[in-house]
């Protein structure tokens, strides 16, 4: 009987499947986001989760070395796009945001809010109004961003870059981890597959280059390009971004993220 891995379905993480699931184990399908609420009710025992996600599970996981999802300078893949400038984009202006990241759209939180001003952020835009900007993660956002700053006149803000340009590090979007309480089997066979796959990286990687092009209708150039920014071994420029992110966010405390219109006073 093989037990259940959280894999998520973008083509960030082909690479990762192209060397199949760890012995005893199955892929199943979860964005981001959904792979927290599996880890904590033991529907899966391991998953490459959004580091805005770790407190949640605390006490739940234990990271499994240095893997994950990372990028210094451009994602490629976590875009913001909007109808004016990331420099432009305070209240009253308004956004949609992604459900499928619980790392991203703190991220752009964050950017937004050193930018402006925490008590300038825009506002989530109201059901059936056009905002004025967008976070896409993922393939969707890989695709759009292919063409929607000239064909959609678009501008496109890359999250990683933003964030790199602010503090000169990588931005971590995910750490692989597993329950405390798989089993030594279990918790053994997952910590070899990662380590076969940092191995085996460069050949997984041109492996998953043809199916990737080709299921995003994307140039092999395009795509060897995104795996090439896309760090999964990480080093110690990737921790040291990943703990000045948890240091700004727990500097937020409580705070909320972005409101709706109809929850703020009427914006200066």
């Amino acid at each position: 009987m093989t037990v259940p891995v959280a894999m998520i379905p973008y083509t960030n993480m082909a690479p990762y499947r192209q060397l199949g699931a760890p012995r005893g184990c199955r892929f199943v399908p979860l964005v981001p986001r959904a792979s927290i609420e599996a880890l904590l009710s033991g529907e899966v025992v391991a998953a490459a989760i959004p580091v805005g996600g770790l407190a949640a599970l605390d006490g739940v996981v234990e990271m499994v070395g240095r893997f994950g999802i990372a990028a210094e300078g451009e994602s490629m893949s976590v875009l913001f796009f909007s109808r004016v400038p990331f420099d432009d984009m305070h209240a009253p202006r308004t956004i949609r945001i992604t459900g499928e990241s619980a790392s991203s759209v703190r991220l752009l939180y964050l950017l937004l809010g050193q930018v402006h001003g925490f008590s300038r952020l825009p506002h989530i835009a109201a059901d059936g109004q056009v905002p004025d900007g967008e976070l896409l993660i993922g393939d969707r956002a890989l695709v759009k961003g292919q063409t929607a700053g000239d064909s959609q006149r678009l501008f496109v803000s890359d999250l990683s870059r933003q964030w790199f340009g602010l503090h000169r590090l990588p931005f971590v979007f995910a750490r692989w981890v597993m329950r405390r309480d798989a089993s030594e089997s279990i918790k053994s066979s997952i910590s070899s597959w990662l380590d076969e796959f940092k191995v085996r990286e460069p050949s997984l990687v041109e492996q998953a280059i043809p199916e990737a092009a080709a299921t995003l209708d994307l140039a092999p150039a395009i795509i060897r390009r995104y795996f090439q920014v896309i760090r999964r071994c990480l080093d110690e420029r990737d921790i040291l971004g990943q703990q000045l992110f948890f240091r700004q966010i727990e500097k937020l405390g409580q705070r909320p993220l972005f409101q709706t219109a109809t929850n703020v006073d009427a914006p200066g």
